[in-house]
């Protein structure tokens, strides 16, 4: 059994299609709380990003934070995250779903449910590239748009959004623009942009995204960073230090 293990939880991989990786890990951190009172986690996977965010609104006494929806499409990682928010500090106020975004979105407008006021995701992105081998299904559906493409995240985003609320995504640099394409047709803006690299001498392979309504914008430009995450071998920059601290055992 393949556990990863926090200073305040612990996730346990076995079944999940993605692994907790270090890209994950920074997501999860860099990710406000202050502001949602309900969040949503679109294809949770193990659960980790959830978790964070749980641990995230506990330590901030001025976070409102009540309640924590994961979303999963594949019965074997929905069970495996029920099981981490089970045994972590915070299970009640952390919720698994078995159901495509998809319906879950369609299901949730059609009952005039509240919407969120933080929706996250590290979504599958691959369209043609890179093939995952057929023998490793779990893993395929965690990382291919066969089965949430970027129009139908974007419409279900789009359904369970606040007007006010925040998008926080995680993508590769080879599928912003894509995303940021589909969400200007459903009428979500890009609005800043942090791009992870391993250290300043690496090119750039992801970026998290924050993306708001455009109804809600004035005309500003968007925020643009970078985020590298080693300064030597096996030392982490001062500023992911600082946003990991609370969360790696390597910090206690």
């Amino acid at each position: 059994m393949s556990i990863f293990k926090l200073q305040q939880f612990s996730v346990k991989q076995t079944t999940s299609g993605m692994k907790v990786c270090s890209d994950s890990l920074l997501f999860g951190a860099v990710i406000p709380v202050i502001k949602a009172r309900r969040a949503l986690d679109i294809g949770t996977g193990t659960g980790i990003l959830s978790l964070m965010l749980a641990q995230k609104g506990h330590e901030d006494i001025d976070c409102s934070l009540h309640s924590i929806t994961a979303v999963e499409l594949m019965q074997e990682a929905a069970l495996e995250a029920q099981d981490n928010f089970q045994n972590s500090p915070w299970p009640d106020q952390l919720e698994v779903i078995q159901q495509d975004i998809q319906q879950f979105s369609r299901d949730h407008k059609n009952k005039n449910n509240d919407g969120y006021d933080l929706i996250i995701s590290n979504p599958p992105f691959f369209v043609d590239q890179s093939k995952t081998s057929n023998d490793k299904p779990l893993r395929h559906v965690a990382r291919h748009s066969d089965h949430l493409s970027f129009k139908d995240l974007c419409q279900s985003m789009d359904r369970l959004l606040t007007e006010s609320g925040s998008v926080y995504l995680l993508l590769p640099l080879i599928s912003i623009a894509d995303l940021c394409t589909a969400a200007l047709d459903i009428g979500l803006q890009l609005i800043e942009q942090i791009d992870i690299a391993e250290s300043a001498d690496h090119p750039v392979k992801v970026s998290i995204l924050h993306l708001v309504r455009k109804s809600t914008l004035d005309k500003r430009e968007i925020s643009h960073t970078r985020l590298n995450k080693f300064t030597l071998p096996n030392v982490h920059s001062d500023e992911v230090q600082n946003l990991l601290g609370p969360f790696l055992l390597r910090y206690l």
